[in-house]
């Protein structure tokens, strides 16, 4: 009897799943030639690129030959980032960009300036888990803006350059734990939980990608999320020092948490296959409990708060939603 036997009894154990030892399991699954892609004469955009998943995307994407730009909150973590990327793989045509996704004018000021005519791959990489409340310029709790007005923003601002293009969210595994809940997302009142918080607006990435998906199918753009597992980042070490001390031994490595993201942009089995949730090169399910479903009301409610935030223009919305609605409510048998 092989391992392999096993492996769905310890998939919904979660534990050895996320883990380490759930990425080895699954990665013997992996084909090595899936990444062996060239991204010569490509262009790409990754958000929150300096450290962490980020850093690890832009880094294989470099080491593929293709042009990127990393978006960073701070100059100098950025410039550090990029001249190791540079002096690794030799690949000079790698940018950085001072880029804060929770600032809207940060946002504007760079897709205004970013004379880049094309681009192939946009990775929403940048997160963050405050502790406490914190609100931002535009009035967002800070969690919201980074995750989802920001990203919604971005994407609709580069709209004309995305003819094609490949858009991966990169979210976590801690949306399983959340339903949708839009008004409690954006109201600033109450009491505040940054982990909830965090796991919510993970939750509304994995939607606003469905819904992304729908829009952007009429210029050929693919939008899918993924949820990289238990990955030891500083990001995690910071903001979740008792689940890091407990767990450090079994988390994945930077590098193993973002092989997805990463196969999600250069992979040539995922060409034009949209909308769908990821996790170790497989689709899977957005939800794990019936509680935690969402209806119609509340996605477009979502997509209405992001773009009255964001202010952006915008395609015809009038269907957006409606197609991938239906296919998720039949995948979950509703």
């Amino acid at each position: 009897m092989t391992i392999g036997l096993f492996d769905p009894l310890l998939d919904k154990s979660i534990f050895f799943s996320f883990d380490r030892s759930g990425y080895r399991r699954h990665a013997s699954g992996f084909d090595a030639d899936d990444l062996d892609i060239s991204m010569g004469g490509k262009v790409c955009v990754v958000t929150g690129a300096n450290s962490g998943l980020g850093f690890e995307v832009a880094r294989g994407l470099a080491a593929r030959e293709a042009t990127v730009h990393m978006l960073c909150r701070n100059a100098v973590r950025g410039e550090e980032a990029r001249t190791a990327i540079t002096d690794e793989h030799g690949n000079t045509d790698v940018h950085v960009h001072m880029v804060d996704l929770s600032r809207l004018g940060s946002i504007r000021r760079f897709a205004e300036a970013f004379a880049v005519p094309q681009l192939d791959v946009l990775v929403h990489n940048a997160g963050l888990l405050p502790l406490d409340r914190e609100l931002t310029e535009d009035g967002l709790e800070l969690t919201v803006a980074t995750h989802l007005v920001g990203p919604f923003l971005l994407t609709q601002l580069l709209r004309e350059k995305l003819s094609g293009a490949r858009i991966v969210f990169v979210s976590s595994g801690g949306m399983y734990s959340k339903r949708l809940d839009v008004g409690a997302m954006f109201s600033n009142e109450g009491d505040y939980d940054g982990v909830a918080a965090y796991a919510m607006t993970k939750r509304g990435q994995v939607v606003l990608a469905e819904l992304l998906a729908d829009e952007l199918v009429t210029i050929g753009a693919t939008v899918n999320s993924m949820h990289p597992g238990w990955a030891a980042t500083k990001g995690v070490e910071h903001s979740l020092p008792r689940f890091w001390k407990m767990m450090r031994n079994r988390l994945r490595n930077p590098e193993e948490g973002a092989d997805t993201a990463l196969w999600l942009a250069v992979a040539e089995q995922v060409e034009g296959r949209t909308g769908e949730f990821w996790f170790d090169r497989k689709p899977v399910p957005t939800h794990l409990m019936r509680r935690t479903r969402e209806d119609k009301l509340e996605r477009r409610r979502l997509w209405d708060m992001c773009e009255s935030y964001a202010n952006a223009p915008t395609a015809p919305t009038a269907t957006i939603g409606s197609t991938l609605d239906e296919r998720q409510e039949t995948e979950n048998g509703s």
